[in-house]
């Protein structure tokens, strides 16, 4: 029997009164008023969505730069807003906390997804976007006294080769060569300043590194990848993935709202298998091609529009395997969906947290 449906089990047998008892040590009090910084993103529209299906949720201020995406246009206007701002500027995020409609029910929760992330067109500007929108965001949630705060990092931190382990836990070596990405690099830069103030007292800081994330839209370099016409892979080498989907993701982000806890996590999906084995459940073909080749190869394919895919954002992701051990956050987080989805439903376990 799975820990979900043992909790489930259990939750069902429980009374009133110890349903209860459990739930306040397990789940943070109150009616949720959720930040979520980088609206634009496509895990942004599916975890608002998600946030706003759950009564508990009182309201949901969406941020980012440029208009409103059409995905959130159809959402009460009572339960949800989207203001513009520049994340980088401090005084800008500062004014986020200070809205009138939050004035006597201020905001508990922040969920930082903006992060720049392609490569294309990076210079010194996205640099202090990524960097300063981390710092400015974190700073103010707890200047402002924000209960938890989670930032969406990426599996693309580790250290990929062939000596590597065949599950990979947060305490995995991390990708400091000084040769990496420079989106990399900024990555890292803001889970190290989530990472310096874990130990607030007052605020849950979370970070969370998804393995790569597939779903329609999503920018993620193996969702990409798998995008491609057709994806090129180099010949002889089929690494090990565990991908996971933007609406387990979603659950997860909301699962991380709901319940106490901090730290560093890794989220993944269900299954793990050769990259190969997830292609052919899509239906794509890929094309083989010599190792030395697949750089050349995949610029070329980027020139002529076949491709949105940088072989260079992680070098040896097509070379060697990268299986993240999320048993962590299971035994934290998702072991208590079905007592999440009680504390929103009144009593029926069903989605959104199951």
């Amino acid at each position: 029997m799975s820990d979900e449906t043992q909790t489930q089990a259990q939750t069902e047998g429980e009374t009133g009164a110890e349903l209860e008892a459990r739930a306040e040590a397990i789940l943070r009090a109150g009616p949720r008023r959720v930040l979520v910084a980088g609206a634009r993103r496509k895990i942004a529209v599916e975890l608002i969505a998600l946030l706003l299906s759950d009564p508990r949720v009182d309201k949901v201020l969406a941020v980012a730069q440029g208009p409103c995406p059409p995905g959130l246009m159809g959402h009460d206007p009572r339960r949800f807003m989207y203001h513009q701002a520049g994340l980088a500027r401090r005084r800008q995020v500062d004014n986020l906390f200070l809205f009138e409609e939050f004035r006597e029910h201020p905001l508990d929760t922040v969920v930082h997804l903006a992060f720049a992330g392609n490569p294309k067109g990076y210079d010194a500007s996205r640099h202090e976007y990524n960097v300063n929108a981390a710092r400015h965001l974190l700073d103010a949630a707890l200047r402002h006294g924000i209960g938890k705060y989670v930032f969406l990092s990426s599996d693309a931190v580790y250290a990929v080769g062939p000596r590597g382990d065949f599950k990979v836990s947060e305490d995995a070596a991390l990708n400091l060569d000084p040769e990496v990405s420079a989106t990399v690099r900024d990555i890292i830069d803001a889970e190290f300043l989530c990472r310096a103030k874990m130990d607030h007292a007052g605020c849950e800081v979370m970070v969370l590194r998804p393995a790569g994330v597939v779903g329609g839209g999503v920018s993620s370099g193996l969702n990409l990848l798998f995008e491609s016409n057709p994806p090129v892979l180099p010949i002889g080498f089929d690494p090990m993935i565990n991908p996971t989907t933007k609406e387990r993701l979603a659950r997860d982000l909301a699962l991380a709202l709901m319940v106490h806890g901090k730290g560093l996590y890794n989220v993944a999906g269900p299954s793990a298998g050769p990259l190969t084995r997830f292609l052919e459940a899509r239906g794509v073909t890929p094309m083989r091609v010599p190792g030395p080749l697949l750089r050349s190869t995949n610029r070329l394919q980027r020139m002529v529009g076949q491709t949105r895919y940088h072989a260079e954002y992680q070098p040896k992701r097509l070379f060697y395997s990268l299986v993240l051990d999320d048993s962590r956050f299971e035994a934290d987080f998702r072991r208590h969906a079905a007592l999440v989805a009680v504390g929103g439903s009144q009593g029926a376990v069903d989605e959104p947290f199951a």
